[in-house]
Order: structure tokens, then C-alpha cells, then sequence
């Protein structure tokens, strides 16, 4: 028995909007049903009808997700109504690229400002000095050593 449930019949049940293909399913393969890598899928249609699955699987699927997500039988069926009654190709959407810095300059800047994402954190080091960020070390109350530990020895250049 495989350990997956088949992607292409997963998909050909949602294009020809078969409401009953998740309750016809055994148990131990509805167990395996992960709404949220189908969402990914279904959203990315190649060809006509690709503004249409977006759009529907946003409208339909993604704009409560959080609320329903655990809801695997209605989830299966606001699936449904993403598709067109006529089989699709669909993409995989990679996701976002949530590259960490590991740089101990990029590491402080989070720690003072955990809202901020990889990119603004980048942005931040490109439109400040070192000088403006030691600034701010000391007035997040570090120490001479640590704000040394943060710079290190060699002197950063501005990006």
C-alpha cells in the first residue's frame, strides 16, 4: 500500500469536482490527506483557466484556511468548487524562501527587531553604517565585549 495518496487522482477528483471522492475514501488513506499541499497545487493551473484557479482557490479555499483546515471533508469539498469540470494541468508553487541570515550582525538586528523579515533585515544593514548599528547595540544596553562579539574583528562593509 503505498504511503501517499496518488497526486494525479487527487487532482483529477478536484478538476472534475467529485464532492464524494474524500468520503468514498478508506480511513487509513483519509489519514493521509493534507489539505494544505493540495492548496499549492490546485491554485496553479497551466494554460486557460489560469487566472480562474487562482482566483477560486483563493476565494474559496485559502481565505479561511485557518479556520477550517481541520475540517478535511469540507476542506475536500470548497476544493471542488476550484475546478472547472475538465481535467488540468497543475504546477507545484515552490514557497517562500525563508533563507535565515547566519551572520551575527543579521542575527542582532532580529533580536532587536523580530517583526522584520530576511529581506528588510538586509534593506536595514544596506541603509545604516556601522556606526548607526553599534548605536543601537549600546542603546539595547550591550556591552563594549558583546557589541565586539556582534562585529567581530574585521570591519563590515556597507552593502
Amino acid at each position: 500500500m503505498s504511503d501517499k495518496l496518488p497526486l494525479n487522482d487527487v487532482l483529477a477528483a478536484i478538476d472534475s469536482r467529485d464532492f464524494s471522492w474524500y468520503s468514498r475514501l478508506p480511513d487509513e488513506k483519509k489519514k493521509k490527506w493534507s489539505s494544505w499541499l493540495f492548496l499549492r497545487y490546485a491554485s496553479s493551473v497551466k494554460g486557460s483557466g489560469q487566472s480562474d484557479a487562482l482566483l477560486n482557490t483563493n476565494d474559496f479555499v485559502n481565505k479561511n484556511y485557518t479556520d477550517l483546515y481541520k475540517h478535511d471533508e469540507l476542506m475536500w469539498k470548497l476544493f471542488c468548487l476550484t475546478g472547472t469540470g475538465k481535467k488540468q494541468y497543475h504546477e507545484w508553487i515552490k514557497g517562500p524562501n525563508t533563507k535565515k541570515k547566519t551572520d551575527k550582525i543579521s542575527q542582532f538586528i532580529s533580536e532587536i527587531f523580530p517583526h522584520l523579515k530576511s529581506d528588510e533585515i538586509e534593506l536595514y544593514q544596506m541603509i545604516n553604517d556601522d556606526s548607526e548599528i553599534k548605536q543601537l547595540a549600546q542603546d539595547a544596553g550591550k556591552s563594549q565585549e558583546q557589541i565586539d562579539e556582534i562585529f567581530g574583528k574585521k570591519k563590515r562593509k556597507k552593502k
